[in-house]
């Protein structure tokens, strides 16, 4: 167990400037959406303007009119959450930190470092997991703390309850756990970062543009539940404080199913020398 944690804190201290980098992004993102808001006139202002918004955006940020009207503050405030540049800040953070923890080590020839110390492969894959796991929880919790700072520090008029919060957390949690049991994944079987990161970004994109566009094109619709992206429903957790379970398993299985399918290649495979 302390090989484990030793090769944890080893990965952190490592990328801890990168991390902390995408950290503070995301968290200022989330940070600027109740300020932009009051900077507006609070939502007065901006529910007028709701009618003359084309159809296109609402599929981009799976809400619509009346859900926005109807919720209110909770509810302008999850477009963030649905924002692509929040989904491409979270994705990009925890796919860079998966490849970069087992396929640039493998790449650099760095992985040698670790199996020469006493620790077994096994330990060396739990080691990225549970890095995986802290790198999640930190770049879920960045959007809704930095959004809550937002929120106290431009006094915008309404409410969140306090327990919304932490739901738009655990469905933050689980779509990036997901993404990130997927870029493990591909860095156990891959010898370099490049094609690790790649695999990934291939999947994430691919995912999110059926999401996307079967919200506006029948003939893909049916592909619409093979998307990650489908599981993922922030606005309703933050306005209803609700996370279905079928999202909560199908999220939490895809990436425990990929981190499984991942450890067992690791610990087959050829390591580069």
């Amino acid at each position: 167990m302390m090989e484990i944690l030793s090769e944890l804190r080893w990965q952190l201290v490592r990328t801890r400037a990168a991390l902390v980098a995408l950290f503070l992004g995301i968290a200022l993102f989330e940070f600027i959406q109740p300020v932009a808001i009051k900077s507006f006139g609070d939502l007065d202002r901006i529910t007028p303007l709701l009618g003359i918004v084309p159809p296109a955006f609402w599929a981009l940020m799976n809400v619509t009119p009346d859900f926005l009207t109807a919720t209110g503050l909770s509810g302008f405030l999850s477009l963030g959450f649905t924002h692509p540049i929040f989904i491409l800040l979270a994705s990009t953070s925890i796919v860079w930190y998966a490849c970069r923890a087992l396929a640039g080590e493998m790449q650099r020839g760095s992985i040698q470092f670790s199996l020469s110390r006493p620790i077994t492969r096994l330990g060396i894959y739990l080691s990225r997991v549970a890095g995986v796991i802290v790198v999640t929880t930190v770049m879920a919790a960045a959007g809704p703390l930095g959004m809550l700072i937002g929120v106290q520090t431009s006094k915008v008029n309404g409410q969140v309850a306090s327990r919304n919060w932490w739901i738009t957390f655990a469905a933050c949690w689980l779509l990036i756990w997901s993404i990130g049991g997927l870029a493990l994944l591909g860095s156990a079987a891959s010898n370099s970062m490049g094609q690790a990161v790649s695999a990934a970004i291939a999947i994430v994109v691919v995912s999110y543009v059926i999401d996307y566009f079967s919200a506006l094109w029948a003939v893909i619709r049916p592909l619409r539940p093979f998307s990650v992206f489908h599981y993922f429903a922030p606005s309703r957790a933050l306005a209803h404080g609700v996370l279905p379970w079928s999202n909560v398993i199908v999220l939490a299985a895809v990436g425990m199913a990929c981190v499984i399918a991942g450890g067992a290649i690791f610990a087959r495979r050829d390591l580069p020398v």
